[in-house]
């Protein structure tokens, strides 16, 4: 019985605190389905082009009722940001330490000092706990601000919708509030402050190769996914106004609705707001030991691997059949045989011998991740080039592969940029001889995981597919064929995990 009890104590913590992500994830969802609803509705009575709007009676019931249910999301989920926005004032130097206990959890702002300098431990139990109380709080003010941008601004611009929304809604919260909070400067730099030692700490961890927590990796990924994360990290500085504006506008030259788009969740398009949930375990993680074991074997250095994971919100907006790729790197005794083995840095030779075997950019950053945590799908492309490549050829392209590990993810799509990367970019970068079908999205040039498997289909392919598995089967014989009537060839858009 005692030994019941312990058990109970230990699990307690875990089981709070996997409800308070969900609880957090559900909010989340709630705000992003409204904001859409929000934007729908400003869409179709032309808000935004008119300055007096005529609604009836029920349209003006339904308007109130969005800015009420928007103000009482708003208000659940500020405090997450509330209680770390003190950490990121201007007066006040936040730094990690090894050696020195965490004592950040106890600031008290209202001592009124010239200047504060807090420690965060990464390695105490109260230094954990904040580092997923600064993600988390992160995450909610970037999701806020994209919100305001999309669902409210519409309004807030019209001045007769401006002021019946003020005095109208009946709630201690008023649209002009919500107004000055988005535009306050000093909101606004702790905002960036935040998100810049965010980056320097994620940053860090992957050079050390350090791994983050699963929480702290789906907080960091959903800012990640934020128009205001995307528009901060821009070199050249463009107005989120402006940059929402255009991505509409390219959205839109892609045929693709912003309704659909906002309602599945997403920036615009960028990332994923509520694909941190997933609905079920892909069916491939089923898979018998041994068809793995199998599988293994069957895989050779510099295969390509696409997947698809329709029990994940992103993958419905991903534009044609797989939602993205990875690089296999083989086993240490075949970069051994390589001869390449002693080139790879002592940390990534660790991860090999502990079971890293692909190379893949995912939402947290590129990685080396393990054949058993990648089969978390349901559907499973393996490439191969139709022509062995020269040793040297080989060599130069796992060198390739593994110099990616470290890099963030390229929220912008750009296949010319160096420092981030997207992961199906990363067969363009390993692979650079080879006549990708790039395109231009968003005003960048992108590449998506269906345009990589264009090159085995057609007149004239140039990788073939040599393992297949649909909807978690296995197939055997006429892949071309197959993979030929999965993908769509007019994909142009990108792809996140």
């Amino acid at each position: 019985m005692l030994r019941l009890i312990l058990c109970l104590c230990l699990l307690l913590p875990l089981s709070v605190r996997a409800n308070e992500v969900n609880h957090f994830q559900n909010q989340i969802n709630q705000l992003v389905n409204l904001r859409s609803q929000a934007y729908q509705f400003a869409q179709a009575h032309q808000i935004n082009q008119q300055k007096s709007v005529k609604l009836t009676r029920a349209q003006s019931n339904q308007m109130r009722e969005i800015a009420q249910r928007y103000i009482q999301l708003r208000n659940e989920i500020l405090p997450y940001a509330e209680k770390v926005a003190p950490l990121f004032a201007p007066n006040v130097k936040l730094k990690l330490s090894d050696s020195v206990a965490s004592n950040a959890h106890l600031f008290n702002p209202a001592t009124k000092q010239v200047s504060y300098t807090l420690t965060v431990n990464p390695n105490d139990e109260a230094g954990q706990q904040l580092l997923l109380d600064i993600q988390r709080g992160l995450a909610a003010a970037l999701v806020l601000m994209d919100s305001y941008q999309i669902a409210i601004e519409p309004y807030a611009n019209n001045p007769s919708l401006n002021y019946l929304l003020t005095y109208d809604v009946g709630n201690h919260t008023s649209l002009r509030q919500l107004a000055s909070n988005y535009h306050s400067s000093e909101y606004r730099q702790r905002l960036l402050k935040a998100t810049q030692w965010v980056d320097q700490l994620m940053d860090a961890r992957r050079e050390q190769g350090i791994d983050s927590s699963q929480q702290e990796n789906d907080y960091y990924a959903l800012s990640q996914s934020t128009i205001w994360y995307i528009s901060l990290h821009q070199s050249n500085q463009i107005d989120v106004a402006d940059t929402l504006q255009y991505m509409v506008g390219e959205l839109e030259l892609q045929q693709k609705s912003v309704q659909n788009t906002l309602s599945y969740g997403l920036s615009m398009g960028f990332g994923n707001m509520v694909g941190l949930v997933q609905t079920r375990k892909g069916k491939l993680t089923h898979l018998p030991a041994s068809e793995i074991k199998t599988l293994e074997s069957q895989l050779k250095p510099l295969d390509i691997l696409l997947e698809k994971t329709p029990f994940r919100l992103t993958d419905k907006m991903i534009p044609g059949h797989y939602g993205h790729v990875a690089v296999w790197l083989g086993s240490e005794a075949e970069l051994r045989e390589m001869g390449i083995w002693d080139e790879i840095a002592p940390v990534y030779q660790a991860k090999i011998r502990s079971g890293g075997r692909i190379v893949e950019a995912l939402r947290s950053g590129v990685t080396i991740s393990s054949l058993e945590h990648f089969l978390n799908i349901d559907d499973l492309l393996v490439l191969r080039e139709s022509q062995t490549p020269d040793i040297d050829y080989q060599q130069t392209a796992i060198l390739t592969a593994l110099a990616q590990v470290g890099k963030e993810y390229d929220f912008n799509f750009d296949v010319l940029t160096h420092e981030r990367i997207v992961c199906s970019e990363l067969a363009y970068v390993v692979f650079p001889e080879l006549p990708w079908p790039i395109s231009k999205a968003l005003g960048r040039y992108t590449i998506s995981p269906d345009n990589v498997a264009q090159l085995a289909i057609g007149d004239t392919p140039i990788l073939d597919p040599v393992i297949l598995y649909r909807d978690g089967v296995a197939i055997q014989t006429k892949l071309r064929e197959t993979v030929s009537r999965l993908i769509n060839s007019k994909t142009t858009l990108f792809a996140t995990k």
